[in-house]
């Protein structure tokens, strides 16, 4: 089945890190319509092949309508190439949303929130869900763990800072794998990030994990909580293999 398209023009691009960028891009068909934590596929020509990339949705439902979504550069990768050298007003074409690394109907005692890297961009998605379930359930806990080299690598940080300053019950922590500096801020940890997993005594009957980004992360932090006594029911997954 031949899968539907849709233009979206390039409205926008920051910098978050010296190797990850912030693009925003218009659907002149009007909102799309997507469930925190789904992703889209950009579709391009490369050397006369047809290829598809998939990014997480960053976009903060109700602040923007846009497509919105972070990509790191990745020396000659078809798509790296290809987003990094965009000019504002150039149109590509896109599907989905797809994925299933969404919220659903639960109600644990704890959900962790775990990522490298734009593994974290579906979380930012998720903030004003997150929001209103903490504020339903005042005994829920919201706990973000991102796992990034150093400080230069932090992406979105004060959207969860700001976010935790606001909202009881959630919690964010940056964790840096290669990090020189000792000092640290309360939010700041050394180490990869699922080393803090420990620290939390996590309980596979009460607890929810979600798994975003680099494979290994996630297959480590799969066999950490597998030990524990997790299930797939309780530990979500998505890979992003680069």
């Amino acid at each position: 089945m031949a899968i539907t398209t849709f233009p979206m023009i390039l409205k926008e691009v920051r910098s978050l890190t010296p190797n990850t960028r912030h693009f925003v891009f218009h659907r002149e068909e009007g909102a799309l319509e997507f469930i925190p934590g789904q992703f889209v596929s950009i579709h391009f020509e490369h050397e006369g092949k047809e290829l598809r990339r998939s990014y997480s949705l960053a976009t903060i439902p109700g602040v923007s309508t846009e497509i919105e979504f972070a990509a790191s550069y990745f020396k000659g990768g078809p798509a790296s190439e290809l987003l990094f050298h965009l000019k504002e007003g150039t149109v590509l074409q896109c599907s989905g949303p797809y994925g299933r690394l969404i919220l659903r109907e639960e109600k644990p005692a704890r959900y962790f929130l775990v990522a490298t890297g734009t593994g974290v961009t579906p979380y930012r998605a998720m903030l004003p869900s997150l929001k209103k379930r903490l504020e339903e359930n005042p005994s829920l806990k919201v706990i973000v763990l991102l796992g990034v080299r150093d400080r230069n690598d932090a992406l979105y940080l004060e959207d969860f800072l700001s976010f935790e300053k606001e909202t009881p019950g959630f919690q964010f922590f940056i964790h840096y794998s290669r990090e020189k500096d000792t000092t640290l801020a309360p939010y700041e940890r050394h180490g990869y990030v699922q080393t803090a997993f420990q620290e939390w005594d996590p309980k596979p009957a009460e607890d929810i994990f979600y798994l975003c980004g680099n494979p290994n992360m996630i297959d480590d932090s799969y066999a950490l909580l597998k030990e524990k006594g997790f299930t797939p029911h309780s530990v979500r997954r998505e890979k992003y293999v680069s």
